[in-house]
């Protein structure tokens, strides 16, 4: 397959009623394959459907949402049933058939919660199907497994003790494992002093997280009064209550409550001590694979079986079990006893360590690479993954750089022959986290740099990396596009190193930083010296003249490489 995509587009699909389960992986899974398409060279068009009564957790993510009524909306508002599902039919269909996707992503239903996605299948070049564990006889209903074969790829994240899908030969053929699909990893959780201001909690107590999960399970309200009920006493204990975004009820204060129901409340995770929660997707992953010792009770749900999973957890001895009331929430007589489980600090170490034991990884980045493989290369794809590592993101993150920011300097950098895809990454690093500079100024001064040097040997590249940090770090650095116009703008001369053009520039830039003048106004003493000279030789001449010189203002003569924003120029 040839590599001609410049731009791909992705279509998902989400269907959500009291949770966010659905909606939240396919945004997992679109984050990364962003990062891995751009590092592929492919910019990617994203459109996300969903009947999710929290769309904001996308717009949150930086993600288009089209959205229609989820069912359970529908129902409040007393709308006729079969005229809500024939207009969602349609719906759906126009909408993929608008979009034109490359790939269509579905998450649980493979033809929607009631068939609306079954006419719109075809549209799509390919279509990747998340089977994430459900109910027995969820699972075995054949209007779910006749759609299977209609996949071009279809993904398990698996879970502990969650029965292998049943599959025919050409559907296993299909089919990859995961592990499970989350929106953070545990390496993204803010430092647990910075969570532990955020959360409110005072020093010297215990901050227990109180969770019935996304918020819009029907006895929500009830399970969350009753652990603030049972808890909001105990004067060694503050309360965060993980309201969840589709929480309907009151919110409940008090001088010992932090509530929250905001999006990815797992950034702050590393603040708490211990919590009780509800076994739903998300919440039983993420407080795991944070390695929050927890208690979970299980919810009754349509397709989800929370109540496997906190006996998987309980039997591993990673977390505790709640038993769950006739009404749906956990019992009163047993958070008193892991109340008193949990407050033996050696207690909560032990079940923390391994509750990461059991959740170790985030598969967000696996399942992307699966979903751009059904239209990318392989080799392609396969070296984006080993630059696009968790941690280089991580460190793009930390000094403010985007992939976009990146893919360009990457680009550059393969035309190098010597460099491999991880040296290339470390170049990349390096770039962006030199001491003492701006990574993202350091980038694109990479980019306005490279095309003013030859660089065809490892030498090079890393001469040119150390150019670019170096002038990024220059006290004159103070108007990034006016410095970045002066370089593209520069003649191009093929005897110039990277390193003897930094030097030219950093001394050009301190002798206009010494006057307290602006890069533009500099811009029209180097048009004077560059005729006829190299371009480093005109920098150091326009340095001289600005240091020595006697400099006045003329009118702005309109000319891009003289002038300044406020139409000055340097004068004889």
């Amino acid at each position: 397959m040839s590599h001609k995509l410049r731009r791909l587009k992705i279509v998902a699909y989400a269907v959500n009623g009291s949770g966010l389960g659905h909606l939240t992986r396919v945004l997992a899974v679109l984050r990364w394959a962003g990062r891995l398409a751009r590092l592929s060279g492919v910019r990617l068009e994203t459109y996300v459907l969903t009947s999710s009564e929290a769309p904001g957790l996308a717009f949150e993510e930086g993600f288009a949402t089209f959205k229609i009524p989820s069912k359970t909306a529908v129902r409040r508002a007393g709308l006729p049933k079969e005229e809500y599902l024939r207009l969602a039919r349609q719906w759906v269909w126009h909408s993929v058939g608008l979009v034109q996707p490359d790939v269509l992503l579905v998450d649980t239903f493979p033809g929607g919660s009631f068939g609306e996605l079954i006419h719109a299948l075809d549209v799509a070049r390919a279509r990747v199907f998340i089977r994430r564990a459900v109910k027995e006889e969820f699972a075995r209903a054949a209007g779910v497994r006749s759609l299977l074969p209609l996949y071009d790829r279809i993904l398990v994240p698996g879970e502990p003790d969650a029965p292998p899908p049943e599959a025919d030969a050409s559907v296993a053929a299909k089919t990859r494992h995961v592990g499970p699909i989350m929106l953070r990893s545990r390496e993204e959780l803010r430092p647990r002093e910075e969570a532990r201001r955020r959360l409110g909690i005072p020093d010297g107590k215990l901050a227990v997280w109180l969770s019935a999960g996304g918020g819009g399970d029907p006895h929500a309200g009830s399970a969350v009064e009753r652990l603030v009920g049972a808890l909001r006493a105990e004067p060694d204990l503050h309360l965060v209550v993980g309201a969840g975004p589709l929480y309907g009820g009151a919110p409940l204060r008090g001088p010992n409550i932090t509530w929250v129901a905001d999006f990815n409340a797992m950034q702050d995770f590393a603040g708490l001590d211990f919590a009780v929660s509800a076994a739903g997707y998300n919440s039983f992953h993420e407080l795991l694979h944070a390695r929050v010792p927890v208690a979970f009770f299980a919810q009754e749900k349509v397709a989800d079986e929370q109540a496997r999973r906190v006996r998987a957890a309980s039997e591993a001895g990673c977390a505790l079990s709640v038993g769950t009331a006739a009404d749906g929430g956990p019992r009163v007589e047993d958070l008193r006893r892991v109340l008193e489980e949990f407050r033996d600090a050696g207690r909560r170490a032990e079940i923390a360590l391994r509750a990461g034991e059991f959740v170790p990884a985030n598969s967000a980045r696996d399942a992307a690479f699966e979903v751009l493989a059904t239209v990318l290369p392989l080799d392609v794809l396969e070296e984006a993954a080993e630059i696009g590592t968790p941690d280089f993101f991580l460190t793009l993150a930390a000094h403010g750089v985007e992939a976009e920011d990146v893919e360009r300097v990457n680009r550059r950098l393969k035309t190098v022959a010597e460099l491999d895809a991880e040296e290339r990454r470390d170049l990349m690093l390096r770039l962006v986290s030199q001491a003492g500079t701006d990574g993202r100024a350091a980038v694109r001064l990479f980019t306005a740099l490279a095309p003013q040097v030859s660089v065809v040997t490892q030498a090079d590249a890393e001469e040119l990396v150390g150019a670019a940090t170096r002038v990024a770090a220059s006290a004159s650095f103070a108007d990034e596009r006016a410095l970045s116009e002066l370089l593209r703008a520069l003649p191009v001369d093929e005897r110039t190193r990277a390193a003897e053009l930094a030097e030219a520039l950093c001394r050009f830039l301190g002798a206009l930083d010494a006057r307290g003048d602006s890069v533009w106004r500099g811009r029209s003493v180097l048009a004077r010296h560059l005729a006829g000279a190299r371009v480093t030789e005109a920098l150091a001449a326009a340095a001289e003249e600005i240091q020595n010189g006697s400099l006045a203002p003329t009118d702005f003569q309109g000319d891009a490489f003289t002038g300044d924003e406020h139409g000055r120029s340097y004068g004889d």
